[in-house]
């Protein structure tokens, strides 16, 4: 007689599950449902734990505005959002050195939303990021789809260095950055918890602070 592993197993968890609507099926029912409600809860704060920085041109009411207007639509989303300003007068030359104040958010947040634009500061930022290749990975570089258009074949030097370039179109920037956002860092929040399961990432012995790839 042939063993039939699959009506085996059957009749094995007939008779370890309990019949439903019986008080055991519904002891075990609510204990899946708050198992699940557990996973959840731990995976959206870690998703709320994680940090963007907004970057752009601030160098008038209208371009701060703009930033402003991406940063909110993130924070109105649940995800942590902040803009330069928060660390730097844009406005005064006292404080830190703008290099310094890139480094710190650049260590500090997980994902870098990099406008693209023709300010000072902004072309400092696309320096910054240039020289320093460990942070590139963290970027989502949005660009206006006409001016990306006029690039042509021959893009200007600054725009090989992002891996993800995006292109938008008039007022469909804050949807855009909010969708891919939103992809990115569920993803990343994922590969952290997958990490952390089996001891690497930031809980392993042989993780490297941003800091310390930062002086390799």
């Amino acid at each position: 007689m042939i063993y039939d592993y699959f009506k085996e197993t059957k009749t094995g968890l007939e008779k370890s599950i309990p019949e439903y609507g019986t008080a055991e099926f519904q002891k075990i029912q609510d204990n899946i449902r708050k198992e699940l409600q557990k996973k959840e809860n731990e995976f959206i704060l870690l998703l709320k734990s994680l940090k963007i920085l907004v970057l752009g041109d601030w160098y008038s009411p209208v371009k701060l505005q703009a930033l402003c207007n991406v940063r909110d639509t993130l924070l109105k989303n649940g995800y942590y959002a902040q803009t330069i300003d928060s660390y730097h007068d844009t406005g005064k030359q006292s404080g830190l050195p703008a290099q310094e104040v890139l480094e710190f958010c650049c260590i500090n947040h997980q994902l870098i939303i990099f406008i693209d634009g023709d300010g000072k500061g902004t072309i400092t930022e696309q320096e910054y990021l240039r020289e320093n290749y460990i942070f590139q990975g963290k970027v989502l570089f949005f660009i206006d789809a006409p001016k990306f258009e006029k690039l042509g074949s021959n893009p200007r030097e600054y725009f090989r260095i992002f891996p993800t370039i995006l292109t938008y179109a008039t007022n469909e920037l804050n949807n855009k950055v909010l969708t891919y956002t939103a992809l990115r860092l569920h993803r990343l929040a994922e590969i952290i918890q997958i990490q952390s399961k089996h001891g690497r990432g930031v809980s392993g012995p042989n993780y490297a602070s941003w800091r310390e790839r930062l002086e390799k």
